[in-house]
């Protein structure tokens, strides 16, 4: 290296001639200057290397702030409109699939309640008439006038379950009461006599119509009211 201790040590030689003295110190100045070159070299590569990289980071500074000014308009449309739809979206879909699901439980509940409930009625006809003899094909007949003519509703009565008209009376009471009546007997095989029964020896008002029990049967299906009239009018059936 060419400084102050390396000078004295060249110029102190005495038997280095002046010649050889100017080319040690001349050759110490190109190494010096070579390295410095190097040195030089390196940090110019060095320098260019971090002005590259320093713009790869401004440039991906730009694209990071970009993105992210991009994120944040999504955020503000995720969290207005877009947000809102997206969910009012999934509730109705929720709600939509509960409705449907509780319209078919409720449909089911109704269907088996229903039959149930027909079960039952259908268990009561069954006693109310037990005891009855019915004219050969005219029970189903007999059964339907009595609906027809009572509006009977289920309803719970200390825990049991009754079929009451509008005057609460059950499906057997009002079997009872309408095979008492003339239209009810005229059902009935062999009815008793006797408290306005049908019998042999029954008479009537002035206006007495008779009517043949086949001609009443059919009247009776094709017009219930004229058949109901016909014993409140003083009708009478003849075999």
């Amino acid at each position: 290296m060419l400084n102050e201790d390396f000078l004295k040590g060249i110029l102190g030689k005495e038997d280095v001639s002046a010649d050889d003295k100017i080319k040690q110190i001349i050759a110490e100045h190109e190494a010096d200057t070579r390295g410095l070159l190097q040195k030089r070299d390196e940090l110019l590569g060095n320098e260019k290397k971090l002005k590259e990289k320093i713009s790869g980071y401004e440039t991906a500074k730009g694209e990071y702030e970009t993105k992210i000014t991009g994120l944040e308009e999504e955020l503000k449309k995720a969290t207005s409109d877009d947000h809102k739809k997206y969910y009012e979206t999934q509730l109705a879909d929720r709600d939509k699939k509960y409705s449907e699901e509780l319209a078919k439980i409720t449909a089911d509940r109704d269907f088996y309640k229903g039959e149930h409930l027909k079960s039952l009625r259908d268990k009561a006809i069954e006693k109310g008439i037990e005891n009855i003899n019915f004219i050969n094909g005219l029970k189903d007949g007999f059964i339907a006038r009595v609906l027809s003519m009572n509006d009977f509703q289920a309803k719970d009565v200390d825990g049991t379950v009754m079929f009451l008209n509008k005057d609460n009376h059950t499906i057997e009471d009002a079997i009872n009461a309408f095979a008492s009546t003339q239209e009810g007997k005229a059902y009935i095989a062999n009815p008793s006599t006797g408290g306005g029964a049908r019998g042999s020896a029954n008479t009537y008002g002035g206006n007495t119509k008779t009517m043949s029990r086949s001609a009443y049967n059919e009247l009776q299906k094709s017009d219930p009211k004229q058949a109901s009239e016909f014993f409140k009018n003083g009708g009478r059936l003849v075999d």
